[in-house]
């Protein structure tokens, strides 16, 4: 049973709030709000500094729209991830296989501690593509999702949910499950900074590539995945369209993309399934922004 819930993005410069609510069979957007932090948000502060940044935004946009759900979930740019993908032996048990992928930390960036993580993998063999026993791994780090929950407490809300934003866009794949069970998907979430590449078959992530936040050239970084994609036997003939998440993308850069890629070009709208109160239908996010909330939006109605 979906509970009423609010997704809240966290980017460097910015919080993105959607709630959504169920009613009368159907699921609502209740508010979708952006606010710009007074500072930059980022993994490299401490505990303290991180929730004083998110307690002044969510003030901010909780004065002009208080939240109606208390459930709460969030989404982080890539930057707050150690994202890799290593071999994996499936005769370990949940346990073991979680002190494998910690371990794997330790040799990948010493200077980590192991035990520091939660994780979260994906193991490619599960899709039809991948064969070989290989986990993709996003691991961040205890004190952030302690600094989270902490400062969900001091505000009376319950949190149900982390995720990494390019992660939480896909989720509208959920949405049409059925229809696209055999269809192979390329994704690319544009951030600020951390931009990423994410095939899938169906629902099921196969491939992820975090992309370099400081390239000359972003289609320089979009060449080195697509090649990748040829190493396992795929083509750019073998996708139906691109979907495309991301903030504040031009139309300059969508044309850019499609002629890169030769492909028909999805700007999601994360909205266009749901049901809107009236309040909302001019609001300049829903109906303009709408691609830049993919995140907020894909962890609020949390189907997976």
């Amino acid at each position: 049973m979906f509970n009423n819930h609010a997704g809240i993005n966290l980017t460097e410069t910015k919080l993105q709030l959607v709630e959504i609510n169920y009613k009368n069979n159907s699921f609502f957007l209740e508010n979708v709000d952006q606010i710009f932090h007074a500072e930059s948000f980022t993994p490299i502060l401490a505990e303290e500094k991180l929730i004083n940044i998110l307690q002044q935004s969510y003030n901010k946009i909780s004065s002009r729209k208080p939240l109606t759900t208390q459930n709460v979930s969030f989404a982080l740019p890539n930057n707050f991830f150690k994202i890799f993908e290593v071999p994996y032996d499936d005769s370990l048990v949940k346990k073991d296989l979680i002190d494998h992928f910690k371990w794997e930390i330790s040799v990948l960036y010493p200077n980590s501690e192991k035990d520091d993580f939660f994780i979260q993998h994906i193991e490619v063999d599960k899709s039809n593509i991948r064969k070989e026993k290989r986990a993709i791994i996003f691991a961040i780090e205890r004190n952030h999702v302690i600094a989270l929950n902490k400062f969900c407490k001091q505000n009376k809300l319950r949190l149900k949910y982390i995720d990494n934003v390019h992660l939480a866009s896909n989720a509208f794949l959920y949405l049409d499950k059925q229809r696209i069970i055999d269809e192979i998907s390329l994704s690319i979430y544009i951030d600020q900074k951390y931009s990423s590449v994410s095939v899938l078959e169906g629902v099921y992530p196969f491939y992820f590539k975090p992309l370099n936040p400081d390239p000359v050239n972003i289609f320089d970084e979009l060449l080195l995945a697509s090649n990748k994609l040829e190493e396992l036997n795929l083509s750019l003939s073998d996708f139906k369209e691109i979907l495309l998440y991301g903030q504040d993308i031009t139309e300059e850069f969508e044309n850019k993309l499609k002629s890169f890629f030769g492909l028909p070009l999805k700007k999601v709208d994360p909205f266009e399934k749901l049901k809107i109160e009236e309040v909302l239908s001019d609001n300049p996010f829903y109906k303009i922004k709408f691609n830049s909330f993919t995140a907020a939006a894909g962890i609020a109605i949390r189907i997976i």
